[in-house]
């Protein structure tokens, strides 16, 4: 059995929020809006935001807690600035200072 390791890196994480009735709705739109976006680094979170967004911040900022919230992790573009910006579906809340927990092998 191998063990790893977590390590915590700091990240600079785009949070949206918008009105969604599923998680595949959200990943269309955003493939509407960014085709190149690589859909495995973004967290769609559309209940119990306080433990979700624990993983990601401390402390966890104030968001909106009746929509449905999306994170664009920096693995998910080349580049250091989002792709996405504002669109009709989804509003910014802006780029929060995280971590995002990356695992690596013990010796």
């Amino acid at each position: 059995m191998t063990n790893y390791t977590r390590h915590d890196q700091p990240a600079d994480i785009a949070v949206f929020a918008g009105e969604f009735a599923s998680q595949p709705l959200v990943f269309a739109h955003l493939l509407d809006e960014a085709p190149d976006l690589d859909l495995t680094h973004v967290e769609v979170i559309q209940s119990n935001h306080a433990a979700r967004l624990a993983t990601y911040f401390n402390p966890v900022p104030e968001l909106p807690k009746d929509q449905t919230l999306v994170l664009i992790l920096p693995a998910a573009h080349p580049g250091l600035a989002c792709p996405i910006g504002e669109t009709a579906h989804l509003r910014s809340l802006g780029t929060f200072r995280g971590t995002i927990p990356h695992l690596t092998e013990a010796p």
